[in-house]
């Protein structure tokens, strides 16, 4: 349902605009595409000596964890740059995995070049290395989660693009989707949800299940939540109790369940992990 083709060529309108270089993966890690050569940075330390291995195991994390989450997320790689990875969710389950990257947040460029050169260490031309470093695009914190709602888009396009083509779901598909993204935080029940799309009950939930199999309403509802709540958990200081009441659901202990399931992870355990990948700045 992916047209593979037509979504390189978005994300290579990144490139050329940002110099955002994207590549597609399969879950297991397989490289799929990539809409641009290296970065030098990334070219020298792929280019030296166990260098790329550690930039392979560096993305199968990634790769791995945003499967995992169905959210996406930024880090810093092995060496030292910020890198994204996006999940592409198709019928509520991940896909495939985007990673973008090869680029520098604008906290000080020095302190993020030592924090750099730490990890590369074993690296055997320091100085070549710190020239490329300082070549790699700088974007805000702002511009990063820019690439990420870019990147999404480019991804819905090329899947709506290519649902349209095949005819494989109807216009209530995308209404059904856009409603739970709309209203996930209130407290929504299946007939609540058929009155508001005009569908009946029965409809609605043979619309659920023809977005892949298994699909629900309760688990794109759910999907909708916790994405929401992933990102709460990571970019505000609100109580986890605020947290759940704010993605629509009003008990404590239901939440900290179904988060747990969703991630493997608590909503406190998650928190703290997310904290500590955190750059420091």
């Amino acid at each position: 349902m992916l047209n593979k083709n037509r979504l390189r060529e978005l994300l290579g309108y990144l490139y050329d605009v940002k110099r955002i270089q994207c590549s597609l993966h399969s879950l297991d890690g397989t490289e799929v595409f990539s809409s641009n050569a290296r970065s030098a940075y990334c070219d020298m330390i792929c280019g030296a000596p166990g260098g790329y291995a550690r930039c392979l195991a560096c993305d199968q994390k990634a790769i791995r964890q945003a499967g995992l989450m169905q959210a996406p997320f930024h880090y810093r790689c092995h060496a030292g740059a910020i890198d994204a990875s996006i999940p592409v969710i198709i019928g509520g389950e991940s896909n495939a995995v985007i990673l973008f990257g090869q680029i520098l947040d604008d906290s000080p460029l020095e302190s993020q070049w030592e924090n750099a050169r730490r990890l590369t260490r074993w690296h055997p031309d320091p100085e070549g290395l710190r020239q490329a470093f300082y070549q790699l695009p700088r974007l805000s914190q702002r511009e990063i989660r820019g690439c990420y709602e870019l990147v999404n888009a480019c991804v819905s396009e090329t899947l709506m693009e290519q649902l349209r083509s095949v005819g494989v779901v109807s216009a209530n598909a995308s209404r059904l989707e856009l409603y739970l993204a709309e209203h996930y935080t209130e407290p929504l029940t299946l007939a609540g949800i058929s009155r508001a799309l005009n569908l009946s009950p029965s409809r609605l939930c043979a619309l659920a299940s023809s977005l892949g199999p298994g699909v629900t309403i309760g688990k794109l509802l759910t999907r909708h939540r916790m994405n929401a709540a992933r990102h709460l958990l990571k970019e505000s200081a609100r109580s986890v109790r605020e947290i759940a009441a704010m993605v629509g659901i009003s008990d404590y202990n239901y939440f900290t369940k179904v988060f747990k399931r969703a991630t493997g992870k608590t909503p406190t355990a998650f928190r703290q992990e997310a904290q500590a990948e955190k750059p420091v700045k």
